[in-house]
């Protein structure tokens, strides 16, 4: 092959499907690299490959080999492969966590998971919740300081170089675990060329994971169905897309439960309509919801909680047993935060519109 970088990523997309993976060849800019059968068509229809012809992005991603060849072969100026998310049997979900420096001019950190968004940079590096040092302020090895920077021998001076604010999606992901509750699982991690990294985790069967970018924090974007994370061993415009020191090869992690429902939208508020009141609700029915969530096992806690608290709030009992529920709850281990959140959480989802007020 004239191109090196095409038998390069052409092994490393076999691998990976070897694993069972779905893959897609890539350009230097991450794009897919089979050019649209309907670039030229006046009005072109959507068409997701029923027109049976190479060119559809994600929807041409296969884990068969006889197919990625043929996919490479249409794509000579292929340098990288790219891993469809969503799909069995993995269910692959990719965190794109940005890392920049905060400095004018520096580019975003090349997330790389859609292969959309080009941003380059050389943003230092850190490990996951240590975030990097930056070196402005330190003097130079002649006694000169950083241009706009201050000097802490002179007071008054101050920075005059336009900043912008820095974002840093390792700290951000840790801070949203420290907030919900849960560890972030060593899973396969890759490192981008500008400092940033993919983390993958495994969705549940049936569950849709929406693509996302800065929804759950800056420097946090999301792969879901639909979306592709640049795999290992692809070379990019700025460099190669390469595994962690320590990380899995192939065998991404589940998704902590209380992550994936920040990725997963709420779903749509049940129509609310006015009915006979409900009768007076029992003690002992009562009673028994606060018995349901106490016998709760790890792994069915919250589901258990949430349930529980929306029977008692369609009673009307909601914020009398509430106290009750949370304390159950507390008794099989989850955590106070999450408990109380979940009980409002259903009190939100059962509270009919203000026009009906």
């Amino acid at each position: 092959m004239a191109n090196p970088a095409l038998a390069h990523a052409l092994a490393h997309a076999l691998t990976a499907a070897a694993h069972g993976f779905r893959v897609i060849p890539l350009t230097r800019a991450k794009l897919p690299a089979v050019r649209s059968p309907h670039h030229h068509d006046p009005a072109p229809l959507p068409c997701h490959g029923e027109c049976g012809r190479l060119g559809h992005g994600v929807h041409d991603a296969s884990a068969d080999p006889e197919a990625i060849r043929a996919l490479f072969a249409a794509a000579p100026w292929a340098t990288g492969y790219g891993i469809a998310c969503g799909c069995p049997p993995h269910h692959l979900i990719g965190v794109d966590l940005d890392l920049t420096s905060g400095r004018a001019g520096d580019p975003q950190g090349a997330g790389g998971a859609s292969g959309t968004d080009g941003r380059v940079g050389k943003p230092g590096t850190s490990d996951l919740g240590k975030p990097g040092t930056s070196d402005l302020g330190k003097p130079r090895a002649n006694g000169a300081r950083m241009p706009g920077t201050s000097d802490p021998a002179r007071p008054g001076t101050r920075r005059t170089t336009c900043r912008k604010d820095r974002t840093d999606g390792l700290a951000a992901l840790a801070r949203l675990a420290r907030e919900h509750a849960f560890a972030i699982p060593r899973t396969v991690t890759v490192l981008t060329p500008s400092g940033g990294r993919h983390l993958w985790l495994c969705g549940p069967p049936g569950l849709t994971v929406p693509n996302s970018a800065g929804r759950l924090a800056p420097g946090i974007d999301i792969r879901g169905l639909g979306g592709y994370l640049v795999g290992p061993g692809s070379y990019g415009s700025r460099g190669s897309y390469r595994l962690a020191p320590g990380s899995p090869a192939w065998a991404p992690a589940p998704a902590p439960p209380a992550l994936l429902r920040l990725l997963t939208p709420p779903p749509p508020p049940r129509a609310y309509r006015p009915g006979p009141p409900s009768p007076e609700p029992r003690p002992a029915a009562l009673a028994g919801l606060v018995r349901f969530v106490r016998a709760s096992r790890q792994g069915q806690r919250n589901d258990r909680l949430f349930w529980a608290a929306c029977r008692a709030y369609e009673t009307g009992a909601g914020p009398e047993l509430a106290p009750a529920l949370i304390e159950a709850a507390l008794d099989t281990g989850l955590p106070p935060r999450e408990a109380r959140a979940t009980v409002a959480s259903a009190a939100r989802h059962l509270q009919p519109p203000e026009t009906w007020a």
